[in-house]
């Protein structure tokens, strides 16, 4: 039976003291938080705290995360973090990189190429030349990131300061777009002899890496670049 309490919103509070499997049960998606973390089951009964101490982690920071990815209007307030947890945070962000390009991209271009075993093909075509466009974006993005900004933020945390964050922040695309015009065409345009079940586990990964790419684009534009500029002021 849970414990842990609920606001007048019907919202979980997520607190420090509550089970680390209190969390896990009131919502199941952050196990992928705990993945990318690299945090072992089983974890038994500790709670948050004891769970970030174990880790070297901000329970601040760590429940964070968990709230931008349990809900859709919770915003942040940065004010309380280290340039420690931004390094933290940056490692996670890593871990996410990893995530989508082993792991969701390739499950979505498998599952392309799948429904487009049953397509004409002018539409093999269009579909699959759309698809690997935006996989070339998405892995450029992810690598632009980690050829320039996270390299300048460990240099930063070296007190080597110099005010970039707000380039790298102009340079940041916006990958979310174009995978909803992926999502259009495969509910709207395939024909009816791919199966539906081919159709929506597709559309399933697809929703899952939009989700996913939501929360990252918050973490770094809420969380990480303030806290950055932050720092940029402080070793100016």
């Amino acid at each position: 039976m849970t414990s842990y309490k609920i606001d007048g919103n019907r919202q979980v509070i997520f607190s420090e003291d509550m089970k680390l499997i209190e969390l896990i049960d009131a919502d199941y998606h952050l196990l992928s938080v705990l993945l990318r973390l690299e945090i072992e089951l089983p974890f038994g009964d500790i709670s948050v705290k004891q769970m970030c101490l174990r880790y070297d982690m901000s329970p601040t920071l760590f429940l964070m995360i968990c709230r931008i990815y349990s809900s859709t209007d919770y915003e942040p307030d940065y004010t309380s973090l280290t340039m420690d947890d931004a390094l933290c945070l940056m490692k996670y962000l890593r871990a996410s990189h990893r995530y989508y390009l082993n792991t969701l991209l390739p499950r979505i271009s498998a599952g392309v190429d799948g429904v487009l075993q049953l397509c004409e093909e002018r539409q093999r075509n269009v579909l699959g030349k759309f698809c690997r466009d935006y996989v070339d974006e998405v892995r450029a993005h992810l690598d632009y990131e980690e050829r320039e900004m996270f390299p300048y933020i460990e240099s930063l945390s070296s007190g080597k300061a110099e005010c970039m964050m707000d380039e790298f922040m102009d340079n940041h695309t916006d990958i979310c777009e174009k995978i909803d015009d992926m999502k259009s065409i495969i509910i709207k345009y395939l024909p009816e002899s791919c199966s539906i079940a081919q159709r929506c586990d597709l559309l399933f990964d697809i929703f899952a890496l939009r989700e996913d790419l939501v929360r990252h684009t918050l973490l770094e534009m809420k969380i990480l670049a303030p806290l950055i500029k932050q720092e940029e002021r402080r070793t100016k």
